[in-house]
């Protein structure tokens, strides 16, 4: 998986989508995107407080534990938005009104889906941009006003379980590079799997058909083992796979 360092104005965006707007939302596509509510013109990054954070940490050992232990609990995530109020709460053609109507009432549940990364000068989502899937409800509304500041109300928005963390747009089926490879008993070769437009090979998994000839670590290295014909094949999040025919002399 490559990551470039972006800034955020323009890049990130944000989506609210029904708790029925995904196929699977832990492989989400950009038509399933791209029909959501776009809310990112109505929220104000002043105070956007929406944010992953890391998981608490449990310390609820067994009886029979000779020290202290620790495990790691579910992740977290949740927060709240600010968002402009509409000029006109009864016009159906603002992104204001329509983003008021949608989270004003507590209580609505649905998915947050935020752009990580992209091209500034793309609204809409497209197949290769990693994006947060989050399922959240939200809760609170309050008013915002402070001095001379826009006019904006809060909304707080509680975690609902469900979240996918960068996952790639529209992956679908993954290229193997390379496809073929003749290889010697001891060596090791790097795999390279681009998913969805992305450099992907730390994002699948890996599986050989013949230990005995060659196998392949989770990072996608091949060792050669013994001369025979393996096929390595690299499977991506959606189930899509592709192969490497590999051939050991």
């Amino acid at each position: 998986m490559t990551d470039i360092k972006v800034p955020g104005s323009g890049n990130i965006r944000v989506w609210w989508g029904a708790t029925n707007a995904f196929a699977d939302y832990k492989n989400p596509t950009a038509a399933e995107i791209n029909a959501c509510l776009d809310i990112s013109d109505a929220v104000s990054w002043n105070d956007f407080d929406f944010n992953l954070e890391a998981s608490n940490q449990l310390e609820d050992p067994a009886i029979t534990a000779l020290g202290k232990t620790f495990d790691r609990g579910f992740a977290n995530w949740g927060g709240s938005m600010s968002f402009y109020y509409p000029n006109s709460f009864d016009d159906a053609s603002s992104k204001y009104s329509q983003v008021y109507d949608t989270l004003d009432a507590p209580r609505t549940s649905g998915y947050v889906v935020m752009r990580v990364d992209g091209e500034e000068s793309s609204t809409s989502a497209a197949d290769g941009d990693f994006v947060h899937v989050l399922k959240v409800m939200t809760d609170g509304y309050a008013e915002s006003v402070t001095g001379e500041e826009a006019f904006r109300y809060t909304v707080t928005m509680l975690a609902q379980g469900d979240l996918a963390v960068r996952t790639c747009v529209g992956g679908g089926t993954p290229v193997v590079t390379p496809s073929t490879l003749a290889s010697s008993a001891g060596d090791h070769d790097q795999l390279a799997v681009t998913w969805g437009g992305r450099v992907y090979t730390n994002g699948v998994t890996y599986t050989t058909s013949d230990a005995s000839v060659a196998t392949v670590s989770t990072g996608g290295v091949i060792t050669s083992v013994a001369s025979g014909t393996a096929t390595i094949t690299a499977t991506s999040p959606d189930a899509n796979s592709a192969t490497c025919a590999v051939t050991v002399s």
